[in-house]
């Protein structure tokens, strides 16, 4: 028996079980597009699979609705791939391990993609259906969205002839996206020195953390695992003289994230021990309701390479302690939306550089910019690569959902919301003249 086959809708369900099966994080997305186009090809359905994997599956309309406009659903294909620590599962080979808890599905130790797996179920689910009449229908599934709006930016729009497109990656019921954040995802690179160092080796680990969606739970005050790294590191190098090997922690630029490790080479080792038990209890009471699993360990280490010397050590601690992380500014105009905000998504450290990647995220182009410069400026030594800048949009004046159609406003109570994370749909906006353009979840 399959896991979700007692739930409703039943064809959304199996379709969302199927895709489950498949491994389909960003950048891993043949197998889930292939999924798709035998899909297509089963029911003798118009499909548009192109080189990077987006494909487009077109259902003609009913008899007798013909002549109605054209639908677009979009959603995205990839998910975002993390897992616990004790995990042994490759996500880019194995399938999800899906379960039910009472009103919840859930991948066990895994995340579980519905974000947005469910859109893509819920867009086969109509184009499979025998008995909805419906107009022509055009799923539009694009690729790489969790890492830069890639497949969004990359798709070929010539088939389509809807001027309507639902969006199927929202989180709430009932609420109107009436504006998005614009987005870049910024690599910060420090270029490294190593020497060596008389002293005893001490790794350091943070974990535990709740963590979450660097845009849709960023204001929620979760710690961030490399943050909080700098300020351990920056509390024993005031108990010792110390020389940092490595610092590594988070997977993705959208994930808040939950785990940090960084190795030291130190003069006292035991102070670096002191300083690491007096910022857990410091770190966990200042967490305690939004992180309350948060621990930190340290213990002695061989280390298995050159330290990096002092100036590199200093400059590494500098960044980690002065480049900004979190929300920058709220809304003047829309109460409660989180309008600036980045995510130091990864540290990674290799023989002579140190990578940070922040994701960087406002509804005013000029605030993301601002920041794309303070990365850089602060950082001194510290060069940018901004890979995609997808504009934002704040709401128009008085925007409350008014260009929606009234049968939806009725069900949506004429509620308008802005919307924190970016808005895939609206790259190809300007590729559409007189698209209208609506969103719907729960994801």
């Amino acid at each position: 028996m399959n896991v979700l086959e007692q739930l409703e809708p039943k064809s959304v369900f199996r379709f969302f079980e199927e895709m489950c099966a498949i491994p389909h994080g960003s950048r891993n997305t043949k197998a889930v597009s292939d999924w798709c186009a035998d899909f297509a090809q089963a029911r003798g359905l118009e499909y548009h699979q192109d080189g990077d994997n987006n494909i487009i599956i077109i259902k003609e309309a009913t008899p007798g609705y013909e002549a109605a406009a054209p639908m677009i659903l979009q959603g995205h294909l990839d998910m975002v791939c993390e897992q616990t620590a004790d995990c042994q599962k490759d996500m880019s080979r194995e399938g999800l391990d899906l379960a039910v808890d009472g009103d919840f599905v859930y991948a066990k130790d895994t995340t579980l993609g519905g974000d947005d797996g469910i859109a893509i179920a819920m867009a086969l689910a109509l184009l499979d259906a025998e008995d909805l009449p419906h107009p022509r229908l055009e799923a539009v599934f694009t690729v790489d969205e969790e890492i830069g709006l890639l497949g969004a930016a990359s798709i070929d729009v010539a088939p389509l002839k809807g001027r309507q497109m639902l969006n199927l990656d929202s989180e709430a019921e009932g609420i109107f996206t009436v504006s998005c954040a614009g987005g870049n995802t910024s690599a910060c690179r420090l270029p490294l020195t190593r020497a060596p160092f008389d002293g005893a080796g001490v790794t350091i680990a943070v974990g535990g953390l709740t963590g979450g969606h660097s845009g849709a739970e960023i204001h929620k005050g979760r710690a961030n695992a490399n943050v909080l790294m700098g300020r351990i590191l920056r509390a024993a190098a005031r108990r010792t003289e110390l020389r940092l090997l490595r610092v590594d922690g988070g997977l993705k630029d959208n994930a808040i994230p939950v785990a940090c490790t960084a190795q030291v080479v130190a003069a006292e080792p035991q102070a670096v021990m002191d300083a690491v038990r007096e910022m857990e209890a410091a770190l966990r009471n200042e967490y305690r309701v939004t992180d309350p699993e948060l621990w930190i360990r340290a213990e002695a280490s061989a280390p298995a390479e050159r330290p990096m010397d002092e100036r590199s050590t200093r400059q590494v601690l500098c960044m980690l302690s002065c480049l900004p992380n979190g929300v920058q500014a709220m809304s003047a105009e829309i109460h409660g939306l989180v309008q600036t905000s980045l995510n130091l998504g990864i540290l990674a450290t290799a023989e002579t550089s140190l990578r940070a990647s922040f994701c960087v995220r406002s509804s005013v182009d000029s605030q993301r910019e601002m920041l794309k410069d303070r990365l850089a400026w602060n950082g001194g030594v510290c060069w940018g690569l901004y890979r995609l800048a997808v504009p934002g949009g704040l709401p128009p004046e008085g925007a409350d959902g008014g260009g929606v159609p009234g049968t939806v406003r009725e069900r949506a109570q004429d509620r308008g919301h802005p919307r924190r994370t970016g808005v895939r749909r609206l790259c190809r906006q300007a590729a559409r003249p007189g698209l209208r353009l609506h969103r719907a979840g729960p994801v």
